[in-house]
């Protein structure tokens, strides 16, 4: 009995420590997202893709 809540416990930790790490990657990676948004915008390139995108519309 002791040992299934051990087990129990020990899973629960797990899991949590596995929500908490993909909390914070995927929290880093907007984090980054936004830093690299925001370079492109002191450059003046509000969207990287806004010339591609404008191309095809000439295009076609």
């Amino acid at each position: 009995m002791e040992y299934a809540i051990v087990l129990g416990l020990v899973v629960l930790v797990f899991l949590a420590a596995a929500a908490v790490v993909t909390w914070e990657d995927r929290r880093a990676a907007r984090r980054k997202a936004h830093q690299r948004a925001a370079a492109l915008a002191r450059l003046g390139e509000v969207d990287p893709l806004a010339p591609r995108r404008l191309a095809e519309r000439l295009d076609g």
